[in-house]
Order: C-alpha cells, then sequence, then structure tokens
C-alpha cells in the first residue's frame, strides 16, 4: 500500500476518489491534485462533468454496480469513498440507496484487492459530552431534521466498517457543520467524541476536512477505526 515510506522513495502512490464531483467529493479530488505525490482516478457516472488535469484520469463507474466498480478500482493504493446519493434522492429511499452504495463499495474493493478504503462519515454517531449519540443528544441542531433519512445513511457506514476485518479502513467524521470556507490548515482531531470549539459550536471547512483527509492517505494513521477533525 502506498505510504509516507513509498513517498520518500519517489514512489506516486494511486488513489480512486468514488464521488469527485460531490458535495464532499469535490474539495478532496482539488486537494489530491494539489499533491504531486498522487495519482488521481475519479470514478464518476458522468465523465464530462470532470475537468481534465495531467495527474487525473477519468472512468466512468457505477457504485451499485460491484464488478465494474472493482474493475474500475483495481490496480490502486487506496479508495476514497465520498459517494453520497445527494439531498436531491427522495427522502423516502435515500437511507436505503446510502446502504446499497456503502455495501458495494465494500464489495468492490475486497474485490479489487485495493487494501485500503478512506471513508466520507458523518458526525451522526460521535458521541456528545451527555454520552449520546449526535444525532439522538440533545446538541442535535434541528436544522438538520429534513436530511434526517440521509444522515441515518451516513451513519450506518460505520456500523457496516466495524466488524470488516480484511481491509484497512478508515472512517473520517466531520464536526456537526461541515460546510465550505477557507483551507486554514489547522484542525483538531479526536476518536469518537465530537469536537467543540471554545464558543461551543462544532464545524470543519470543506476545505480542512480534504486536508485532514488527504494526509490520512498519504500518511496513514488510524486503522480499522472512526476518527473526527474539527476546530
Amino acid at each position: 500500500m502506498g505510504s509516507l515510506d513509498d513517498r520518500r522513495k519517489g514512489k506516486i502512490v494511486k488513489i480512486a476518489i468514488l464521488g469527485s464531483t460531490g458535495f464532499a467529493g469535490s474539495f478532496l479530488l482539488a486537494e489530491a491534485l494539489a499533491r504531486p505525490e498522487l495519482a488521481v482516478t475519479a470514478i464518476v457516472r458522468n465523465p464530462g462533468a470532470v475537468s481534465p488535469h495531467e495527474r487525473l484520469t477519468v472512468k466512468k463507474g457505477d457504485v451499485f454496480d460491484t464488478g465494474s466498480l472493482a474493475d474500475a478500482l483495481r490496480g490502486h493504493d487506496a479508495a476514497i469513498h465520498a459517494f453520497h446519493p445527494g439531498r436531491a434522492a427522495s427522502m423516502a429511499d435515500v437511507y436505503d440507496q446510502c446502504v446499497a452504495g456503502h455495501e458495494a463499495i465494500i464489495a468492490a474493493t475486497r474485490l479489487a484487492g485495493v487494501p485500503r478504503l478512506v471513508c466520507v462519515g458523518g458526525a451522526a454517531s460521535l458521541m456528545t459530552p451527555e454520552g449520546k449519540e449526535y444525532l439522538d443528544s440533545s446538541y442535535w441542531d434541528k436544522a438538520f431534521d429534513p436530511y434526517r433519512n440521509a444522515i441515518l445513511g451516513t451513519r450506518a457506514l460505520y456500523y457496516l466498517l466495524k466488524p470488516v476485518t480484511d481491509l484497512d479502513w478508515v472512517f473520517l467524521a466531520p464536526s456537526a457543520w461541515l460546510r465550505p470556507g477557507q483551507r486554514t490548515g489547522r484542525y483538531r482531531t479526536g476518536k469518537d467524541d465530537m469536537l467543540f470549539a471554545a464558543d461551543g459550536t462544532s464545524s470543519i471547512s470543506n476545505e480542512d476536512f480534504a486536508l485532514a483527509l488527504i494526509n490520512e492517505v498519504i500518511t496513514p494513521r488510524h486503522h480499522r477505526e472512526r476518527f473526527t477533525v474539527g476546530y
């Protein structure tokens, strides 16, 4: 698997990003392309939606088709799972779409022999100071209520990964609010507990979230576990 040691030897680390045109994935793609030690493959439904780059290969793929997805993933050092069906999907079935996508991506990563699966997670399962998961706590922001099924779908990924022992997976959970902002390069990491700033807010910009995740791809520090990032 690609690692910091490989980079020191001059090896290009090959990564594939699933969902590279999405809310989180587009920032991950930009961050990955800014790193000369990475060769990047974007696996998307519509290749025409991705701008060309000298270190970018674009492949058409369907996350619900395990066989063809495995073909697209084969030969990479790591896969980044940033797939989400999106808020435009019917809220009635978005949870099922999320779970089906998660299961297919895990299966395809196995089938392709890709050793490392780095996943964009959500904050819903992080623990709050009252000893409850964020989604079930008094800290929950009701602004997220319309997207509850989608959030449950992202939370499900963590519980699907927990029993997996044959992949070196990691689930990176953002703080409660993940939104575009600035790439400050300054953030804190934690494990299972939600991070709060001194003013009581829990947030991270898409740019700094992408920075933290790509740093984890290049220099793996977490293995078969969740961690979180925030200010």
